[in-house]
């Protein structure tokens, strides 16, 4: 179990630091004056990003405990997930935080997204799961 722990931790940490490299060239190509204000606060930033890499990456280890119910399993996942990235987000004011509707709209897209993200990994994993078993009928 500590294996996976720390393989699921340093796939978060790889995930944070792709995507922390990926925004900030998207910002250079498409935002300069938004790189700036990157390389103004770099380490912070960068540090937000793993912290919300080993948040969304970590968290699936959940779906390794088969005694619990998939339900918990997909809402643990959701918060903690969601939890890290709104925290770190709006602290880093990479999120709006200018009225409640801005911030309504940060949490409900945040959501949308998870379920999007979620939704798309499962059928990929059903269909993984189908083309397993079809494989394994053929052998028998």
């Amino acid at each position: 179990m500590i294996k996976l722990i720390i393989k699921y931790l340093l796939y978060g940490i790889a995930w944070g630091c792709l995507w922390f490299v990926a925004i900030g060239v998207a910002m250079d190509l498409l935002l300069p004056e938004g790189l700036q204000m990157l390389m103004e606060n770099f380490t912070p930033h960068a540090i937000g990003s793993i912290i919300i890499g080993i948040g969304a990456a970590t968290t699936p280890i959940v779906y390794e405990f088969d005694r619990m119910r998939r339900w918990l399993q997909v809402a643990i996942h959701a918060l903690v997930g969601l939890g890290t990235f709104f925290t770190i987000g709006f602290t880093q004011g990479w999120l709006p935080m200018e009225s409640a509707a801005a911030i309504a709209f940060s949490i409900i897209s945040g959501i949308i997204v998870f379920i999007i993200i979620w939704t798309g990994f499962y059928l990929y994993g059903k269909h993984e799961a189908k083309k397993i078993n079809e494989k394994l009928k053929e052998r028998s």
